[in-house]
């Protein structure tokens, strides 16, 4: 499963990158495949990519930490499909309108960062 670490790695590195060097337009198509895609199938997709980081953390260096990640991404999923209190709308409109682009790029710098942590440790 080490192929499934590297693929979520050049992800989170090319999202990371993009969010940091074009943000608004970065913002816009994200803002546009989430409202095309909806609040289930994201709630299945977080849930399954979580499962599949759990699963794949075996084989690494720093399996408790890709464990965690997968775990806190199969949580996002659960209540993004649960969705109590609106947290799937809630989180939406913050990440996408309310957030300030420094918000933003900064996420950006955590997902290059995280991105390149997993694949020094596959």
């Amino acid at each position: 499963m080490e192929w499934f670490i590297w693929l979520i790695s050049v992800f989170w590195i090319a999202f990371g990158s993009l969010a940091i060097l074009y943000t608004a337009p970065t913002r816009e198509t994200t803002g546009r495949m989430v409202e095309r895609l909806g609040r289930v199938p994201l709630g299945v997709l977080a849930a399954v990519f979580g499962l599949l980081l759990m699963v794949a953390s075996r084989g690494s260096i720093q399996a408790g930490f890709i464990f965690l990640l997968g775990l806190l991404g199969l949580i996002k999923g659960g209540l993004f499909l649960w969705n109590p209190g609106g947290i799937y709308e809630k989180s939406v409109q913050w990440s996408l309108v309310t957030a300030s682009d420094h918000t933003y790029r900064f996420m950006g710098i955590v997902s290059l960062i995280l991105g390149t942590a997993l694949i020094s440790w596959s």
